[in-house]
């Protein structure tokens, strides 16, 4: 199963959220329940230890592609409550706590 990171892209003077960039490819076909694959996706795209875009220390995992780069070549942002992790076209909003299934409009 593929998972598509999006994070959200807010409005700095609004705080309104404007959209989703796709930041990354998560490979979780080791995972056979959608919950543990997005679980997965969301530990390996957080800067624990290290940098999960650049690539460095024990955030460094080979089942990420990263998809965009940032122009001051600094690594991309931890993902957060309000990103989007997509599995097979149905998109999962990170929570409080876990993820929710977002209703089509």
């Amino acid at each position: 199963m593929k998972i598509i990171v999006k994070h959200m892209e807010m409005n700095s003077d609004t705080g309104a959220v404007e959209g989703y960039t796709p930041v990354a490819v998560v490979d979780a076909n080791a995972f056979n329940e959608v919950n543990e694959a997005l679980e997965y996706a969301w530990r390996y795209t957080n800067n624990i230890m290290g940098s999960w875009s650049l690539k460095i220390g024990e955030d460094a995992n080979d089942d990420v592609e990263v998809l965009v780069q940032r122009e001051d070549g600094m690594g991309l942002r931890s993902s957060m409550m309000g990103d989007r992790f997509e599995v097979d076209g149905v998109d999962y909003r990170v929570a409080l706590a876990g993820f929710k299934k977002v209703e089509a409009a």
